[in-house]
């Protein structure tokens, strides 16, 4: 893996040298990137990333080049039944991203706190942009440009207990051809508005998930959403639908599947499915507390407003 990491740096520094969170609320609303009517929506998705680990990638026959490998489907890799959507997609990233500045990348904390040294964690991990199908029958895991492959340089900032949940990165290089999303700064998301979340749930390559409503506007810290979002989700951009602003950081969500056979611990698993209003799943934690009782939980991005700013002029 370190020999895979060494060759995307020699790749990047050629390149420089030449340039100079869970389950499914009433429908499920995953649409690939070629599958969204919303030009807006598709524009968002550029600035979004999916971190992937360096072992995944081998160099192709073209230069610059590379593909992934020792990937899985769903099905495979996390016994999905076939019948599921997107089960015969290969899912191969750990957390997803969104940048606020040209090498600047906001994601979730437990995407590097876990393991107890997120540095480490950062110098294994490779964020890749454009990780999505956007046309009918692609291969993403293949002809993926080096420049759409950015290193983990730093981890600036990272908090992860039970009142926070982000971490602030940094890329090896400011990001070509991607503008920084805007987020918002001030007050909170108003219980009304429309919500969009675009990341890798279960580590599939990007999917735009739409027609998402505020289900708790309660806590300063944080709100929930009856938004389609998985593992893999974590740290993705949680939208304003029509402003596209960034309203917070999926962080947290109810369990995704659960045995298509209760009886059977070795069926293959479904989607677990919840109403609109974040009640009657297939499967819930038993802890009426819980933090995901009103539905997935997003971490206002207002609560970290001053690390972004101190960390882009970094």
């Amino acid at each position: 893996m370190k020999n895979t990491i060494a060759l995307l740096a020699l790749s990047l520094l050629s390149l420089n040298s030449m340039a100079g969170i869970d389950g499914v609320y009433g429908d499920d609303n995953r649409q690939d990137l070629y599958q969204s009517k919303s030009s807006l929506h598709k524009k968002l998705a550029r600035s979004t990333a999916a971190m992937i680990h360096g072992g995944h990638f081998t160099k192709s026959d073209k230069e610059n080049v590379f593909k992934i490998q020792l990937g899985k489907t769903l099905e495979v890799g996390q016994n999905i039944c076939p019948s599921e959507r997107f089960s015969q997609q290969v899912a191969v990233a750990g957390c997803s991203g969104f940048l606020v500045s040209p090498n600047t990348l906001v994601t979730a904390g437990h995407c590097f706190a876990m393991g107890g040294n997120p540095q480490a964690e950062c110098d294994n991990k490779v964020w890749v942009f454009d990780y999505g199908i956007d046309s009918a029958g692609k291969d993403p895991t293949k002809n993926i440009p080096i420049t759409n492959i950015y290193l983990c340089k730093q981890v600036v900032k990272v908090a992860y207990n039970a009142f926070q949940d982000y971490a602030i990165i940094k890329l090896d290089r400011p990001v070509f051809g991607r503008e920084p999303l805007r987020f918002r700064k001030t007050g909170k998301v108003s219980s009304g508005s429309d919500l969009v979340t675009i990341g890798h749930p279960s580590g599939l390559p990007t999917k735009i998930t739409n027609a998402g409503k505020v289900t708790d506007n309660s806590a300063s810290d944080r709100f929930s959403t009856n938004l389609d979002t998985f593992h893999g989700n974590s740290g993705s951009a949680v939208f304003h639908s029509q402003s596209g602003l960034v309203e917070g950081i999926l962080i947290q969500g109810k369990p995704d599947y659960v045995l298509s056979n209760k009886l059977n611990s070795n069926s293959c698993k479904v989607v677990n499915t919840c109403d609109n209003n974040a009640a009657n799943c297939k499967t819930d934690y038993s802890d009426p507390q819980n933090p995901t009782k009103k539905g997935e939980v997003v971490y206002r991005i207002t609560n970290i407003v001053k690390d972004i700013e101190t960390a882009i002029k970094l």
